[in-house]
């Protein structure tokens, strides 16, 4: 009985050993957690490497069924540094350590020998192993557990016991200054200054300041420092969310609202500016001052309906009653200033004044009708129909008005026609358009086939060997009527290879479009003949075509610009283009010289005044004094003085008098 409570206690202390360096091995600090791993396999006493890997502290090997270790296999995992490595050696029975150390998953021990393995040492090797411990317990024949855990290189096992190993675990964990480390800048990192208040940031920076560490303090100082850090943090206070505030503020814009109502809101927003570093109660505070005046924003009036209905008639489209419409027009002028009632209201009476109004007939129909014609002209040759079919709707176009230059005169149906003929009309002509038969279309060989030397402009010489080609001769001398007859495929190769003789043969001449436009920028009316008679000599001796050398062209060209520039403008054209008139004079006081102002309107104008003379005379109207010699204003009167101005060009150019220009003068 005594021997069987003993065996019984020992068994309960074996149990008990088991658990407790289980919980060793499960209840490491969380902060040792490694980034680094290990796998491990054991080559077992009948069962090889059957097992298979294990990893991170689990079991390779047995227990309880008396099997030997024969060889291990160790490799690491994970974030492994590129010098860091793990080696190992192993003491095998009858060798003992004499097979020196292995690494990084090479075999350690004996496969077929059937050598038992009696110890092992582990360890890290490399310049950052020293941040990381290897740590690794073996089970023991006959002591199973109780050796307990041990690192970086020291033995497991036994030595000249004969002792087999049946079992290892090994786990890699961080050294307590590595774990302390790597907490402390992860708690650094845990914050980021854009999220907090400046002032709140500054004080927290001056504890982080305080507590600087490294990898070369002990952990205890290193985990003070991380502690202080961390309550620190604590007392960081978040900036604003501004997110809701900017969106309340984007939800209205200024264009939508009468211009007094947001001024008043604008008043609201400029007293309740904040930033993200006010607190969140500010922020809100604004938010709902905000929110409560934009309600009292007063919307612009919709003018849609309103300008739909103003612009729906036109004054061409009245034939009597127009009068009387604008006065109603005129009294319902609204802006989207006005009420939305008063809109409405505008609409509603213009609407009604609308339904008085005796309008022109409606010639949309017969413009639709006409419309094919007005296209394509009387010519047959340029209608996609045959030409048994488009000159009886041309004829019967022709009754009913004239087209000329492509625009249709309307001299026959007009839009005082009754409503009923221009209908009647209509149908007449519908009933030619239904038998209209299509052909080919024959626009682009037309535009092809019609090519002119000025297009280009091409050069005379390549021009003139174009026009003579032999296919450009028997492709443009197929007749209209035979072409519609082909298919649109046939015409359009015929297009296709003019093109394309066109881009082979053509020799595009020089650039003259400057010189066009440089032409064309003058009109003699506009000038005095003895200036346009100079500019035309100049003109005469520039003459070029695409045939002249481009630098020929460009020399000729800046020849008549700078000519241009020596046009004297008639009085009647410096009269006008200078604005002399009582609307642009301006305002006047005694003391001004309205000769000196007329002067200047000549010069804002552009014009040279030193090309002209001006005279001036006071007629009635008005009682201001101004010197008849000298132009100066010496009294104000009536504060108004009528004038007339006579430029003169100093080139012999006929004269010009202004109409009469009333000049308002302040005292």
């Amino acid at each position: 009985m005594k021997k069987l409570r003993i065996s019984f206690l020992a068994a309960v202390m074996i149990v008990s050993m088991f658990f407790s360096a289980n919980v060793f091995a499960q209840e490491e600090d969380p902060a040792s957690e490694s980034d680094i791993g290990v796998t491990y396999r054991t080559h077992i006493e009948n069962d090889g490497w059957l097992q298979g890997w294990m990893t991170d502290g689990n079991l390779s090997g047995s227990e309880g069924r008396g099997l030997r270790l024969e060889g291990i296999e160790i490799e690491l995992t994970g974030n492994v540094p590129d010098d860091m490595k793990i080696q190992y050696r192993t003491h095998i029975q009858n060798e003992g350590w004499k097979q020196g150390w292995v690494a990084d998953g090479m075999m350690s021990g004996s496969e077929g020998k059937g050598l038992r393995l009696e110890a092992i040492e582990i360890e890290l090797t490399g310049t950052t192993a020293s941040d990381y411990s290897v740590k690794y317990r073996t089970h023991i024949q006959n002591d199973g557990w109780k050796q307990g855990w041990v690192a970086d290189g020291q033995l497991s096992g036994s030595e000249g016991k004969g002792l087999r190993l049946e079992a290892i675990e090994i786990m890699i964990v961080k050294t307590p200054v590595k774990a302390a480390y790597d907490k402390y800048l992860a708690v650094l990192d845990q914050v980021k200054e854009t999220d907090y208040t400046t002032a709140s940031w500054a004080t927290y920076q001056k504890v982080v300041a305080a507590n600087v560490v490294t990898k070369d303090d002990i952990a205890n100082k290193i985990t003070e420092a991380t502690n202080a850090i961390e309550k620190a943090q604590e007392s960081l206070v978040k900036i604003a969310d501004l997110s809701v505030y900017n969106d309340i503020l984007s939800s209205v814009s200024e264009t939508d609202y009468t211009p007094d109502s947001w001024d008043i809101y604008q008043l609201v927003i400029d007293a309740n500016v904040v930033t993200e570093q006010n607190t969140q109660a500010e922020v809100d505070a604004a938010t709902i001052a905000i929110i409560k005046a934009q309600k009292e924003l007063v919307k612009l009036a919709d003018m849609t309906n309103y300008e739909a209905v103003r612009d729906a008639v036109k004054k061409e489209q009245v034939k009597s009653g127009w009068p009387e419409y604008q006065a109603v027009l005129d009294a319902n002028v609204v802006t989207n200033l006005n009420t939305q009632a008063e809109v409405d209201a505008a609409t509603g009476a213009i609407l009604e004044a609308q339904k008085k109004l005796v309008l022109y007939s409606d010639l949309t129909a017969f413009n639709t009708a006409i419309s094919l014609y007005v296209q394509y002209g009387a010519d047959a040759a340029n209608a996609p129909y045959t030409s048994a079919t488009w000159n009886p709707y041309v004829t019967n176009c022709e009754t009913y008005g004239t087209l000329t230059n492509g625009v249709w005169s309307y001299d026959v149906i007009t839009k005082n026609t009754e409503q009923s003929i221009i209908d009647a009309a209509v149908t007449d002509i519908d009933s030619y358009l239904k038998k209209l038969v299509v052909t080919s279309d024959l626009t682009a060989f037309n535009a092809a086939k019609n090519i002119k030397i000025s297009d280009g402009p091409y050069t005379t010489a390549s021009f003139t060997s174009y026009t003579n080609n032999a296919q450009v001769i028997a492709i443009t001398g197929i007749a209209t009527e035979t072409l519609k007859g082909y298919s649109q495929d046939v015409v359009d190769g015929y297009t296709n290879t003019l093109i394309a003789l066109q881009n082979a043969i053509l020799v595009l001449g020089s650039d003259m479009t400057a010189y066009d436009a440089a032409l064309a920028a003058v009109k003699q009316s506009n000038y005095t003949p003895a200036s346009w008679t100079t500019y035309q000599t100049v003109v005469t001796a520039n003459v070029v075509t695409p045939d002249s050398s481009q630098s020929a062209v460009n020399n000729a060209t800046a020849k008549i610009v700078a000519a241009q520039k020596n046009l004297v403008y008639t009085a009647t054209n410096v009269i006008t283009k200078a604005k002399l008139n009582s609307d642009n004079f301006g305002i006047q006081k005694v003391g001004d010289n309205i000769l000196t102002r007329a002067n200047e309107m000549l010069t804002n104008a552009g014009i040279d005044k030193t090309a002209y003379t001006m005279s001036f005379k006071q007629v009635a109207g008005g009682t201001a004094v101004i010197n008849p010699t000298t132009g100066v204003i010496t009294s104000s009167g009536d504060n108004t003085a009528t004038v007339t101005f006579t430029i003169t060009p100093t080139d012999g150019g006929a004269a010009a008098t202004t109409a009469n220009i009333m000049i308002l003068i302040n005292n």
